[in-house]
Formats: C-alpha cells, sequence, structure tokens
C-alpha cells in the first residue's frame, strides 16, 4: 500500500518592510512611556514629600517663642551675611534695567519714562526674582550641604535618639528665617536697583535727577510693592525647604553631599521660576 505523502509546511508569510518598521517603534514608544510615567511619577512623589516636610515643619511653629535665638542665628547666617551679595547684584540690575530701557524706548518713547520702566521691571520681577535665584545658590546649597553632612555623620540619628527633634531645631528656625530674611533683602534689593538704576540714568544717560524721580512716581502702585514681598516670602520658603529636603536624601559620602547641593539649587531654581509664573498670572 502506497503511503500518502504529507504536505510540506507552508512558510510563514513574509511581512512588509513597513510593518517591521512601525513594530519597532512601537516598541520603543512604550518603553519611553514607561520610562517617562516612572520620572513622573518619581517627581510627583517627591512633591508630596515635600508638602508633607512643610506642614510637619508648620506643626512645630509655635516651638518659635521657646526658642528665639536659634531662628536669630539662622536669620544672621541666610540674611545678614548675604546682604554684600545683594547688594553688588542689586546695583548692577538697576543699571542694566536703565540701560535697556533707554535703548528699547530711543526714538519711541520720552526719557521722562525712564524711571518708570526701570522701577516696574526691578519692584515686579527683577528685584524678587533675581534675588532668589542667587541665594538658591548661595543659602539653598549651604542648607543642603550642612543637612547632608549631618545626616552622613549620624547626628540626626543622634539628636532622635536624644529626644531632640530635626524639625524643630534645625527645619523650623531655618524656615522661619527664610521667610523674614527674603522680603527684608527684597526690599533693600529694589532700593539699591533704582538707586544704581539713577546713577547710570544721570551719569551716562544724561537724564536729570528730576526727570528720572518723576517717572518713578509715574504710575507707581503700592500694589506692585506687596505682590513683590509675596513673592520674597515664597521663594524664601522654596529656597529653604529645598535645601532641607535634599539635604536629608543626601546620599552617602562627599559625593552624595555635593550632589544634594546640586540638586536643592535646580529644584530651587525651577521652582522659584514656575511660582513666579503663577503669582504673576493671579495678581495681575
Amino acid at each position: 500500500m502506497e503511503s500518502i505523502p504529507s504536505p510540506s509546511p507552508t512558510p510563514p508569510p513574509v511581512q512588509p518592510i513597513w510593518a517591521l518598521i512601525l513594530d519597532s517603534l512601537g516598541g520603543q514608544f512604550l518603553r519611553l512611556a514607561a520610562i517617562l510615567w516612572d520620572s513622573l511619577s518619581t517627581k510627583i512623589a517627591k512633591v508630596g514629600e515635600v508638602v508633607l516636610l512643610f506642614f510637619r515643619i508648620l506643626k512645630r511653629a509655635p516651638w518659635f517663642f521657646v526658642n528665639p535665638s536659634l531662628t536669630l542665628e539662622q536669620f544672621i547666617r541666610i540674611g545678614v551675611s548675604s546682604l554684600p551679595l545683594v547688594m553688588v547684584i542689586s546695583f548692577f540690575i538697576g543699571a542694566v534695567s536703565a540701560v535697556q530701557a533707554a535703548y528699547q524706548f530711543r526714538g519711541f518713547v520720552p526719557s521722562n519714562y525712564l524711571g518708570t520702566a526701570v522701577c516696574k521691571l526691578v519692584v515686579i520681577e527683577s528685584g524678587p526674582v533675581l534675588t532668589a535665584l542667587v541665594l538658591a545658590g548661595r543659602v539653598g546649597s549651604a542648607i543642603a550641604a550642612q543637612i547632608g553632612t549631618m545626616k552622613e555623620k549620624e547626628e540626626l540619628d543622634a539628636m532622635t535618639v536624644l529626644d531632640l527633634d530635626p524639625l524643630r531645631y534645625l527645619a523650623l528656625p531655618r524656615l522661619i528665617s527664610g521667610l523674614l530674611a527674603f522680603p527684608l533683602l527684597v526690599i533693600i534689593s529694589d532700593c539699591l536697583s533704582i538707586i544704581g538704576g539713577w546713577i547710570i540714568t544721570t551719569l551716562v544717560l544724561k537724564v536729570t535727577t528730576a526727570t528720572y524721580v518723576f517717572g518713578l512716581r509715574f504710575l507707581f502702585q503700592p500694589y506692585d510693592v506687596v505682590i513683590s514681598m509675596v513673592k520674597a516670602m515664597v521663594f524664601g520658603g522654596i529656597v529653604v525647604l529645598m535645601g532641607y529636603y535634599h539635604g536629608l536624601s543626601a546620599g552617602p559620602g562627599a559625593k552624595g553631599v555635593g550632589q544634594a547641593s546640586m540638586k536643592s539649587v535646580v529644584s530651587s531654581c525651577m521652582l522659584i521660576l514656575i511660582v513666579d509664573f503663577l503669582i504673576v498670572y493671579i495678581a495681575y
């Protein structure tokens, strides 16, 4: 009996090249989406940790009246020690604002409004924002480095063992000092910026003092100063919180402390710019 030959296997269909390309792109897109989602979820978790840290510090606010000397010490470190740096940058902020305003107004706007441009720019934006950005590099990195070093040396654990609350003795004085020192520094920065603009307009741009003062008083609104102070307080809280949070999250060794300082400055600068936009959008 003759055997029936078995049919030969059918070869798999050949996929067109465009299907292979789409399959590859789809896999890469899914991997990229997963990476982005993991990064976004991590960022959201960190924001929640910072908010929780803020409220934990806020619960200890009544202890401020028990140890005011700690806050005074941090106020000197944050505010008084930063004064020379703020004075230098503020003078040149006003000078640059005056020169740029004169360049933009040339041939279109009378020089009577130079003071107006300098006042509005300095009080609403340049004063609080640039001062906060500079202090984020000085104050925020110093806080992150100090707290990170204390964590590395297990000093925070020792305080907890001795029933000394680190949030009460370390975080609360720094936060209150930041909330108080930043508005005062911004006021000084605004005044020195206006003085710097006045010196440039009178000596370089050949505008009289009376004309400059007229521009300062024209369209001046106390509401702008209030918004500037609100910005300064919020920026001060951001800088201190970012410094303390990244200090607590610092890795081991000098490398971990350095990375914590860098992350503190980067996150503070980003949040300052984002919050500045939100405040201006809501206020104006």
